[in-house]
């Protein structure tokens, strides 16, 4: 890879503007996974310069800058309190200290990584993303969405809800990639149920959610259904790290395991 030209951005529009003078133009998110490219880019748009990398806890929500590390990310006190710490635990499944120290959240959620184990959990929560100059959308819209993306990701906004939530990270070691990730929250809003590293970005078991929500009270029958329900509608494959039956036994395990403590 290389970067022919570096620009530190003034302000939003500067950076806009910027990232969108050459088609190959690139923001500059912590840089972790930009040294995995390949391609060559024409400029490197910094943001550090825009504060970018606060947590701000307000009455309903929590505002995360885009450039919030996934270290600071982890250790916050707003973000423990979610889900009784499912969501920093994920975050903080993801290599080591010194790598978290450094990888952003903002562009840990934009490069849609198959691998992640933040994404996952994240889809498990009421979020939006706050795009410059487009406005909002949520973590899944974004996810579905196509081709190069040419706005900048400014802040995600968490919904503060009262919940329990269930992380499970499946991998050879600690600091290798997941084989599969599993996240479940149970909350006012009912079931999410999110598997991802299949290999894929995370996804939403829309199907397993319906079933639950429109139940009164969950039974281990009914989480057997629905954990039916996950194996038959959720797409899973095969790579060098586990086949294809190997993660979908996984995921047959650890769902059900993960409904079982959230209703508990």
């Amino acid at each position: 890879m290389e970067i022919k030209n570096y620009y530190k951005a003034s302000t939003l529009e500067d950076a806009y503007n910027k990232l969108n003078e050459h088609s190959s133009n690139i923001i500059a998110g912590g840089g972790a996974w930009l040294k995995m490219s390949t391609a060559d880019h024409e400029t490197m748009v910094d943001l550090s310069g825009l504060s970018l990398n606060r947590i701000q806890e307000k009455e309903k929500f929590i505002e995360i800058g885009s450039l919030v590390t996934l270290r600071d990310f982890e250790v916050n006190s707003s973000i423990k309190a979610l889900g009784k710490g499912y969501i920093s635990e994920a975050a903080g499944s993801v290599m080591g200290v010194g790598f978290r120290n450094i990888a952003s959240i903002g562009g840990s959620i934009i490069g849609k990584f198959p691998f992640s184990d933040i994404i996952t959990p994240l889809l498990t929560l009421t979020i939006k993303l706050h795009f410059y100059p487009e406005g909002e959308m949520t973590l899944e819209e974004y996810i579905k969405s196509k081709g190069k993306f040419n706005s900048i990701l400014t802040k995600i906004v968490i919904e503060k809800e009262n919940g329990k939530g269930y992380f499970k990270k499946v991998g050879n070691t600690v600091l290798d990639f997941s084989i599969l990730n599993i996240a479940i929250y149970h909350g006012i809003h009912g079931f999410r149920i999110a598997i991802g590293s299949r290999p894929g970005v995370g996804v939403l078991a829309h199907e397993a959610m319906d079933y639950l929500n429109q139940l009164k009270k969950a039974n281990e029958s009914d989480i057997d259904q629905a954990v039916d329900l996950v194996l038959t509608h959720i797409r899973f494959g095969s790579n060098e790290a586990a086949s294809e039956s190997y993660r979908r036994e996984l995921a047959k395990v650890y769902v059900k395991r993960g409904l079982m403590e959230v209703i508990s």
